[in-house]
Formats: C-alpha cells, structure tokens, sequence
C-alpha cells in the first residue's frame, strides 16, 4: 500500500518524504498513535523523537479537533508564532521547538491531510525540504480528495474496525435549534451566536451543550459533519444490543466479517 501511495501522491504533487499513521482519538480529545501504517524518505529517529515533542504541536491539536482539513505549514510558520498568537510564553516557545526539529531532520515545509472513519484516524503528512516551495492550494486541493480514499484503502488494510455508523436523516433539531447548531459548527462563539440570533448567551449556550452530549463530543468542537450523523435502529457491541441516543447502529465485529 505504501509503494501505491507514494505513486498516486507523486503523480499530482510533489514531495520529498511521507508519513503516513493511524490512532484513535483518547477521551481528552487527544490523538492517540497507535501505528506507523507507512514511512517514504523518512529518517528513524524523526519517528522516535516526536513523541516527546507532541503535545507542543498546534497542528497535531488542530488535526485532534478536525481531522479532515487540509493543513499546509512551513517550518517559517512555526518559528513566527508569538505570545500574542499563541496567548503564552509557552505557546511562542513551543512553535520553536517544532521548528527546530523539523530543520533538524531539514524539512521545510509540510502538508497534512486525514480521515476520521469506522477504523478511526488516519493521516498522511508530506514533507518538502526546499524552503522556497511551498505547497500550492492546487496541492492542498489535490490531498483534499486523494487522500483520503488511499488512507481508507490503508486502513482497511491494517487497522482493525471500531464501529460502522449508517447515516439516515439529518439530526432532528427545531428550526431554532439548528441555527445554532449550524452557527457553532462554522465556529462562532455562542455570544456571537446570540447575538445574531437575539437571544442570550445562556441559552445558546445550554443548546449547544445539549446538542454535544447527543452526539457524543467530547474534547472537541462540533463540526457540521456532526450534524449529519443520524441514523435508525440499534447499537451492537459484542453481541449486546442496545439504542443509542441518536439511533445509530454499531454492527458487532461478527456481523463485519461477513463483509470482507
């Protein structure tokens, strides 16, 4: 799967190294990594330093929260961060770090794309060394819907499934409801929200609070792919049948073996 990647990748954009994992996403909203599903140029002590180094990451945290944008990011980007973009000392210091050891390992510039799916997270990261090239929105387009399909075809692969989920009919909210819902999704704060909306800060808060804990969000904002997961029937964990607050059907791992 690695060679057919770095094939169909190179073909549309260019790039000097790839990474390519697969983790779950922990109760805190944190990335978890559980496996490497492929590495391209990639020196292996990149891979054995990083983890001491995650948790300074803004695009890791920012893949954690939403895994299928497109990130394009220099190693410039990150040495420009300051208190005041950050909100701390702290922050400022940690885009140094990252900087630092991407220049270590002499990349300069790179582009994450993933996928959140019945196998969990994936991602690909590629990466330049020229300083000078960055990656186009032509580039950023192409990853936008390329790969994910290889990162699918990757997973089912190598990453054992955790639920399949069959979306029916959007999220049944009252007009009222799903302007908020809506609004929050795109990321505006709920007194923006209120605002707009003419109502106070409280309610739009507690409405989106109770939208979130149907879902089942924890430790990371809403998006509007959220809102259209609604599905009918029940849920099936190991052969124990239950409903979930949103009706969404999780078929038992016997149940997927019959489709491979």
């Amino acid at each position: 799967m690695l060679e057919q990647t770095v094939s169909s990748l190179s073909q549309h954009i260019a790039f000097d190294a790839l990474l390519a994992g697969a983790g779950h996403r922990a109760a805190d909203g944190s990335v978890m990594i559980s496996q490497v599903l492929g590495t391209h140029n990639i020196p292996r002590h990149f891979l054995t330093d990083y983890p001491a180094l995650a948790e300074e990451d803004v695009v890791g945290q920012l893949f954690a929260a939403y895994p299928r944008i497109i990130q394009t990011v220099s190693v410039a980007d990150y040495r420009e961060l300051s208190e005041r973009e950050t909100g701390s000392v702290a922050g400022a210091r940690a885009g140094k770090t990252i900087a630092d050891y991407l220049s270590k390992y002499a990349f300069q510039q790179l582009m994450l794309a993933g996928v959140d799916s019945s196998f969990g997270l994936a991602w690909i990261v590629l990466y330049r060394h020229d300083a000078q090239q960055a990656f186009s929105p032509e580039d950023a387009e192409w990853a936008r819907y390329l790969m994910p399909a290889l990162l699918y075809q990757w997973q089912r692969l190598s990453c054992k499934r955790i639920s399949v989920e069959l979306p029916s009919r959007l999220l049944p909210l009252t007009a009222r409801e799903m302007q908020i819902a809506i609004q929050s999704a795109q990321g505006l704060l709920p007194k923006t929200i209120a605002d707009r909306l003419d109502l106070s800060t409280s309610y739009v808060r507690d409405v989106i609070q109770a939208i979130r804990a149907r879902l089942g969000i924890v430790g990371r904002k809403m998006t509007s792919e959220d809102l259209e997961r609604y599905g009918a029937g029940p849920q099936q964990r190991g052969g124990e049948t239950r409903r979930g607050s949103l009706g969404v059907r999780v078929f038992s791992n016997e149940e997927i073996a019959t489709w491979r």
